[in-house]
């Protein structure tokens, strides 16, 4: 039960962490009391994470263009929608 709690609290905190300090381009575009911020945030880290994922997979090769490892690219695409 203790490993749910502490599940939730990250969660929370991740939550707050993105309402409070959004990436700055996402934060440019839109208002700061804006209702579906957080789900803006979220669907580009899963965005992001997929376009990623699809590098990797199709073109190996350019990963050492963007500085990233294949261990990297797991460890990126692994995290929950909500982890930064």
């Amino acid at each position: 039960m203790s490993s749910l709690l502490s599940g939730m609290s990250d969660f929370y905190h991740a939550v707050r962490l993105d309402l409070s300090q959004p990436a700055k381009y996402l934060a440019d575009s839109l208002g700061r009391h804006d209702p579906f911020r957080i789900l803006v945030i979220w669907e580009d880290r899963v965005r992001v994470r997929e376009q990623l994922q699809l590098m990797a997979d199709q073109y190996p090769e350019r990963l050492k263009d963007i500085g990233m490892t294949r261990a990297e690219v797991r460890a990126e695409t692994s995290k929950a929608f909500w982890q930064r």
